[in-house]
């Protein structure tokens, strides 16, 4: 814990000491009023986010330079103050208490010993019984922190492109942590932020009489400060500009971004040809990020281009050649459904599989459906039970449902219904109607859980709302015996 207590940082926990009794270990430290950003994340606003993400990457700019690799950067070990500001924890602590976390010195000795959480971890760390830890390991861990936070809503250029340079198969082509600061907020503010703290330098001005002789990559970055608003105020028709010109220079991220404005109209006229067009001027340099996309779109014949499923398949396997988890799991879901090829589970196992193994979390259910349901092979509920915690650890959806069906039914565990009640209630907390129709009777009889029929009809209700038919017919035969009652 020395040092640990040694570390000073404003986005690093502060450790006072370590007490101990007869039970319990106890690290004195500040306090987070915040909690941890795994649970703050619903209720962030996507400035609060990226902000967020730069506290974090400048809190791994002081480890790195200190010769720290983390180890374990996950919503859960970064924890926010009452204004939301990241102090990054569990450094070491984990070593002591024999948990799956430690942050340990580099130096000149590479770390070898296996620590992390599924789902966070870096290719190169999986599968291996040596791991090499390396300080890209913990980009590639924050990538997954960034997913985390974008899960389910449209990602703005900037972000999207240094969440993808983050989470690359390859950690030589991932970027530092200081590039990571330097990609949201641009090279001079880094600069300055290291000579004078919290001074900011750089107007608008300055920035547009730089462009003039920046590289394709700086001037990418700056686009995105623009499109953003940082140490600015936000100018997409100017970022547009900026992309424009590192895009023609062949810079694919600018290319990727350049699309989505044009998809989106967003500082420019929407135009989903030449949105196209510059994905596919990406796809033509290799970016594994713009095949599938670009794969995707020829899949769906959407934004005017035909239907074309022998060019989206071979835009997908070009992606997922290069190991991009979205090609895999999207090559999955082609051959599970038949959609332009044969119908051929085994196929879709093989990429579903590989997309798991990639981390991904819809991927990792999938596997747990197919060995639970026996799609393609025999069942195996040992295989699927270790598939669903891994997903479930991601806080997948389908796997807390199947969870939850293995512990009702007794299918590879023991029967248990208030460990099922349990995965439910999770899955119900999502918005899942089915699992709040299942929470609700059981709150309702009292099975797994005690019995509390207020709680229980909340559940049902909300279950009623999504269109649940069972919850309806259920919820009026409660009401009518309330009234029967009364």
């Amino acid at each position: 814990m020395k040092f640990v207590a040694q570390l000073a940082h404003q986005h690093i926990i502060q450790c006072y000491g370590v007490d101990r009794d007869s039970s319990y270990l106890y690290i004195i430290t500040d306090y987070a009023e915040g909690g941890n950003l795994k649970q703050a994340a619903p209720g962030l606003n996507w400035e609060d986010k990226k902000r967020i993400i730069i506290e974090v990457a400048l809190g791994l700019v002081y480890l790195h330079s200190h010769d720290i690799i983390h180890r374990d950067i996950k919503g859960g070990n970064i924890l926010l103050t009452k204004k939301n500001e990241v102090k990054l924890c569990d450094f070491g602590i984990a070593k002591i208490t024999a948990s799956a976390t430690c942050a340990c010195s580099v130096g000149r000795h590479q770390i070898t010993e296996s620590k992390g959480t599924p789902g966070y971890m870096a290719p190169e760390l999986r599968g291996s019984t040596t791991p090499a830890y390396s300080f890209k390991t913990d980009i590639y861990a924050l990538g997954k922190v960034m997913q985390d936070l974008v899960r389910g809503s449209e990602i703005p250029p900037d972000y999207m492109a240094v969440m993808e340079s983050c989470l690359d198969n390859d950690p030589k082509k991932r970027p530092s942590a200081k590039k990571i600061v330097e990609a949201f907020c641009g090279v001079h503010w880094f600069q300055e932020m290291n000579n004078k703290g919290d001074e900011r330098c750089d107007t608008p001005d300055d920035k547009v009489k730089t462009t003039r002789i920046l590289s394709a990559d700086e001037e990418f970055y700056m686009a995105c400060n623009v499109f953003s608003g940082v140490n600015a105020d936000v100018d997409h028709a100017g970022a547009v500009e900026l992309f424009m010109r590192s895009a023609r220079k062949g810079h694919t991220r600018a290319q990727i971004a350049l699309s989505y404005c044009y998809r989106h109209g967003i500082g420019i006229l929407s135009d989903p040809a030449e949105a196209v067009n510059w994905l596919q001027a990406a796809a033509d340099q290799g970016s594994a990020p713009a095949q599938t996309a670009l794969g995707r779109i020829y899949l769906n014949g959407s934004m005017g281009v035909r239907q074309d499923f022998g060019r989206a398949l071979d835009l997908l396997q070009a992606a997922a050649s290069q190991g991009h988890i979205g090609a895999c799991t999207s090559l999955a879901e082609v051959n599970l459904t038949g959609t332009g090829v044969h119908s051929d589970e085994t196929e879709a196992m093989r990429w579903f599989r590989k997309a798991a193994e990639g981390g991904d979390a819809f991927a990792q259910a999938r596997m747990g459906q197919i060995y639970y349901f026996g799609r393609g092979v025999e069942k195996d509920y040992a295989k699927s039970m270790n598939f669903l915690l891994m997903a479930a650890s991601q806080e997948q959806t389908m796997a807390y449902l199947l969870l939850a069906d293995m512990y009702r039914f007794g299918r590879g565990v023991s029967q248990d219904d208030e460990k099922a009640v349990d995965w439910w209630l999770k899955a119900a907390e999502r918005g899942d109607m089915n699992a709040q129709y299942n929470v609700g009777v059981r709150l309702v009889k009292g099975i797994g859980v005690e019995k509390n029929t207020i709680n229980g009809r909340n559940w049902l209700a909300k279950a009623k709302l999504q269109g649940h038919e069972m919850a309806r017919c259920l919820l009026k035969a409660i009401d009518q015996e309330i009234k029967r009652t009364f």
